[in-house]
């Protein structure tokens, strides 16, 4: 249904306060995973649920769940949608799939590892597109506004808008004539799109190059056009009949033999889509020139021809109906050779979705030179990427308009409304597209180059933000960097990242397979009983005992001269797989006035056969919601006269393509995706020094296997016996203590269904925990002992016996209580004591933050005593206020931390170099030992360490 109109009145927005910046904020998130709709590998930042859905859509939809007959679901969506229900309120969003992008990166353009990501097309009803280069029209087309599926069951139509005016002083400006002048009262602008005659007839249309105002006010305006195309609408006496003819339908049906039946009939002579429907162009190319025929009406039938004959629906023959308009070329018709009236043009357009809802874009230019023109859309790509300015404008997080220009194809001169009605229509669907729904959203193969940059798979901990610097920036081929590291580009001042989180929600599925068809037995129909006619007289006669098996009439036997059995119907079904819900079956015409009857079984023998359609048409629409193979025959009944039954057809019936692999072919398979994505995270993390990752476990672990993963994730390398070349070396153990395990998963309430239930992973639920501490107590107050919002049950529930050895291993387990569900540790992955507890590392990155933004206001200040001073009081006030809001440890100022400024750092070598150090120690809440956090100045540039005393 169309959106509600909006009453008369101003209405205003009013934005957030922003959060005091005393401290750097703590509480924003980001999330990396699978999602519906959205830009590819592009941060988005939301606040709401509704920002989110309005960006990235539903959950998306992987794969056939074959242990609990369920579909699998992308975990991003509910992850987020946790996020903000357990207090977060700021989160970066990227959605990651395996696009030409990916591929590029990876040196794979040739031949990349699993289909890529593509954008449905769609035919614009009624419209033509003029090159802006030149040449022959073609049907206008354009894609859906970001990548996937998504758009499969978007419709759309349009419908014009005429303003009529009055012209005078028509004259031409060149000869031959193709640009003209005129004066109007009317206001025009360049780009406007004009209309000469009457599409009933003869039109023209003709594009506004310039205007001029009139000398006096109020007089008239002087306009030059340009003519573009004229075209006119053929009569039924005008093209012989029946005529041979080439047909093509763009996106459909490639150049092949048609035959005109009269002047708005064609019958196509290649089988073309089923997705063929009204509102689309047929191009016609006959002896009389190029004709432009509107599809209004279809005649299918299905596509018999071909050995052996076509088995699937999906392609029919077809005749198309619908006026038929002729090409004139660029010059203006005699029959409209001097015109006084004109009409400027506009386009609507509309997209319908799958529950009926639709959006609309009203009164567009029709060409891309003029204001508020279709081309003036963006697709997601272009509307999310942060402005080159320091304006600050924020693109609107509202749902937009699911069709944008394509931006890989020159705009075209012109669209031509020919066959565009003031009314909008059916609409029409996307074009036929190659490829399985997940192979089109790009998820077919799931593997951890999905999540990782590739240029920095291969980066230790020390050089993966020199290396991505170098290729987001420096470099001369820069480019945006990828899956989770697009998360880099994501900074406050270009200091240090906004977000303090990280959450990878879709990092731990088991991965999935084509499903593959199920053997079926050998079809082996029990014979139809011979009609009684076939062996004896119609009339009274003496009974014959049971009939034989007969393959017709044995005229050896007294019977009817005029018996007889009639043709057998060719039956055809659709091929492969289809989805639970209506497909169709067609079979031939075995002779004319017979009726026919389909028959469905579920089993090989037909021993379950079921009448389910009647009647003397040539093809039956059947509806099954369930999965399952299903067999069909037919056969003609003409009076007691009938046929012999058709060869059986099979359909296979599934919901999904994919199914999800078996958990303990995933733990071999899939299982080194896991911890190469996780390892990217902690490297990623402790690289810029400034996130936390949260992770989790897949959904089938147990306390056994959850250990293990633990235990294979903290695995650092101890030369010369390295068991694990993708482990952390010895100098990157320390990128441990940026990541923090979570588990088990959980049973939450849905926020689309009341009632119903979703397991999802822990991550969203602690990182939404963790900012909300951090927004309303502080980074450093450790975020375990947190009552846990919409949780229901845990999954799978841990025994009381297990919980020392979670514990122990460092996994954060969510545990219930009577007072709700919580989580009862807070720790990281580290080996080292001092920064196990997440306040603690948290406590670190804020300080980090803190030392950036400080340090930067110093950076070219004179190395001296003033700027010691300066230093040691500003550092010392902000130090001050973490000691009063209980960061540190320790009874005084004194016993909680020291800003170190002496000539114990600051050397006369080192003021020579014009390098200035200033170390922060702190010892923090829990651990009673100092930590140094130390700002090295030097050159323009700040860096920040860490060591502990």
């Amino acid at each position: 249904m169309s959106a509600p109109r909006r009453l008369p009145g101003i209405s205003m927005t009013v934005a957030p306060p922003p959060p005091v910046a005393a401290l750097p904020r703590m509480d924003v998130a980001a999330f990396v995973g699978f999602a519906s709709t959205g830009p590819l590998h592009l941060p988005v930042a939301v606040e709401s649920p509704a920002e989110y859905a309005a960006v990235f859509g539903g959950d998306a939809p992987l794969a056939w769940d074959v242990q609990t007959n369920a579909p699998v679901l992308a975990c991003l969506g509910a992850a987020v949608r946790l996020f903000f229900a357990n207090g977060g309120a700021r989160c970066w969003v990227t959605r990651v799939a395996r696009n030409a992008a990916l591929e590029a990166a990876a040196g794979r353009s040739a031949l990349p590892a699993a289909p890529l990501a593509t954008s449905n097309r769609f035919a614009i009803p009624g419209v033509l597109a003029l090159p802006a280069a030149g040449g022959a029209c073609v049907a206008a087309d354009a894609i859906a506004r970001c990548e996937g599926s998504w758009s499969d069951a978007v419709r759309l139509d349009t419908a014009l808008q005429r303003t009529g005016f009055l012209l005078d002083d028509w004259q031409a400006a060149d000869s031959p004539a193709s640009h003209f002048t005129f004066t109007t009262l009317q206001p025009l602008a360049a780009g406007d799109l004009l209309e000469l005659g009457d599409d009933a007839s003869t039109c023209a249309y003709a594009l506004v190059e310039r205007t001029r105002a009139a000398v006096l006010a109020g007089g008239p305006l002087e306009v030059a056009v340009h003519l573009c195309a004229a075209f006119e609408l053929e009569q039924a006496a005008t093209s012989p009949s029946p005529s041979a003819a080439t047909a093509e339908i763009a996106g459909l049906l490639g150049a092949g033999p048609a035959l005109w039946l009269d002047a708005g009939t064609l019958q196509l002579g290649l089988p073309v889509s089923d997705q063929l429907a009204p509102g689309q162009w047929v191009r016609v190319v006959d002896a009389a020139g190029v004709a432009w025929l509107r599809i209004d009406e279809i005649d299918r039938s299905p596509a018999f021809e071909g050995s052996p004959p076509a088995s699937s629906t999906t392609a029919v023959l077809a005749t198309v109906l619908g006026p038929v308009w002729r090409e004139l070329g660029a010059l203006l018709p005699p029959a409209i050779a001097h015109p006084t009236r004109a009409q400027r043009l506009a386009l609507d357009l509309r997209a319908t979705a799958a529950d009926g809802s639709d959006q609309r874009l009203p009164g567009l230019a029709l060409s891309p030179a003029a204001s508020g023109s279709f081309w003036e859309q963006q697709d997601d790509a272009s509307w999310f990427l942060p402005p080159d300015d320091a304006s600050g404008v924020a693109r609107t997080l509202a749902p937009r308009f699911p069709i944008a220009p394509d931006s890989a194809a020159a705009p075209p001169l012109a669209w031509l409304p020919l066959g565009v009605q003031p009314l909008f229509g059916a609409g029409v669907g996307a074009l036929p597209a190659a490829g399985t729904a997940l192979e089109r959203d790009g998820l077919s193969l799931f593997a951890s180059d999905l999540f990782i940059d590739p240029a920095l798979a291969a980066d230790a901990v020390d050089d993966l933000a020199d290396h991505a610097e170098l290729v987001r920036i420096i470099s001369p081929q820069r480019r945006p960097l990828l899956g989770m590291h697009a998360m880099l580009g994501v900074d406050v001042g270009g200091l240090y990242n906004e977000a303090s989180l990280l959450a990878l929600p879709d990092a731990i599925h088991l991965g999935w397979r084509r499903r593959a068809i199920d053997a079926t037995p050998p079809l082996a129909p029990d014979a139809v009983p011979a009609p009684p006619q076939w062996a004896r007289h119609r009339g009274a006669c003496v009974a014959v005992g049971d009939l034989p098996e007969l393959a017709g009439p044995d005229f050896g036997n007294f019977i009817d001269s005029d018996t007889r059995r009639l043709a057998t119907p060719t039956l055809t079904g659709p091929a492969g797989e289809v989805r639970p819900g209506s497909y169709r079956l067609a079979w031939s015409d075995s002779e004319p006035g017979a009726d026919y009857v389909l028959t469905q079984a579920g089993s090989a023998d037909f021993g379950d056969e079921a009448e389910i359609f009647r009647g003397a048409g040539t093809q039956a629409v059947v509806s099954l919601q369930r999965d399952g193979v299903y067999h069909y025959r037919v056969l003609a009944e003409h009076g007691d006269d009938r046929s012999a039954p058709s060869d059986p057809v099979t359909v296979l019936v599934r919901a999904e393509d994919w199914e999800q692999l078996d958990a303990d072919v995933a733990s071999v398979a899939t299982e080194p995706h896991w911890l190469a994505i996780h390892r990217a995270a902690l490297r990623l993390a402790a690289a810029g020094g400034d996130l936390l990752a949260v992770l989790a476990m897949p959904r089938h672990f147990r306390t056994a296997q959850a250990l293990r993963y633990a235990q294979r994730l903290r695995g650092v390398q101890q030369p010369p016996a390295v068991v694990d070349a993708l482990a952390f070396t010895a100098r990157e153990a320390r990128a441990l203590s940026y990541g923090a395990l979570y588990f088990p998963w959980l049973q939450c309430a849905s926020a689309d269904t009341a009632g119903a239930i979703v397991i999802v992973p822990p991550d969203g639920v602690a990182t939404g925990i963790l900012a909300a501490r951090a927004a309303g107590r502080g980074a450093w107050i450790a975020a375990a002992n947190e009552p846990m919002s919409q949780v229901v049950a845990l999954t799978p529930l841990v025994a009381d016996r297990d919980r020392q050895a979670l514990q122990d291993a460092q996994i954060n387990l969510l545990r219930d209580d009577p007072r709700g569900f919580f989580t009862l540790s807070a720790d990281t992955l580290s080996q080292d004591d001092a920064t196990t507890p997440i306040n603690v590392r948290r406590l670190l990155i804020l300080l980090r933050r803190i030392a950036l933004q400080r340090g930067a206001t110093w950076v070219f200040e004179p190395n001296g005593p003033a700027l010691r001073r300066a230093v040691q009081r500003g550092f010392g006030e902000l130090m001050k206020l973490l000691f009063d809001r209980g960061a540190f440890a320790g009874a005084t100022p004194e016993q909680s931390f020291q800003v170190v400024t002496d000539d114990s750092l600051n050397t006369p070598e080192d003021v020579d170099a014009g390098r200035f150090i200033v170390e922060l120690r702190v010892a923090p809440s829990l651990p009673m030992r100092f930590i140094a956090v130390r700002l090295a100045q030097s050159g323009g540039q700040a860096r920040v360490a860490e060591e502990t005393s």
